[in-house]
């Protein structure tokens, strides 16, 4: 019995993939990930709920309850802080040709 033996380099084993291209497969992956449907969510609502619109309801749910916290304890800067948003909503919706 003859033994053979293969010599090669470590460069033709392993291709070279830059970074770019790994952050934009991981951002494509992550993507996709949160376009996916929900099943949880979804069986709630009746109609399909992708994870993304999920991850968006519950950080506007926990942006109500800071607000509701500043708002018990500071009821006067709230509401400077709620029309100072409110201005700077008009004025961004404005500059983009919005309506008011």
């Amino acid at each position: 019995m003859q033994q053979a033996t293969i010599n090669f380099t470590a460069q033709q084993v392993r291709a070279r993939v830059s970074l770019a291209d790994k952050v934009r497969g991981l951002y494509r992956s992550v993507n996709r990930w949160l376009d996916a449907r929900s099943a949880f969510y979804s069986r709630i609502a009746e109609f399909e709920v992708t994870r993304r619109a999920a991850i968006r309801v519950n950080l506007v749910t926990m942006a109500v309850l800071v607000v509701v916290a500043a708002v018990e304890t500071a009821p006067v800067a709230a509401l400077a802080a709620a029309v100072s948003a409110a201005w700077l909503m008009y004025r961004s919706l404005m500059k983009k040709g919005g309506e008011a």
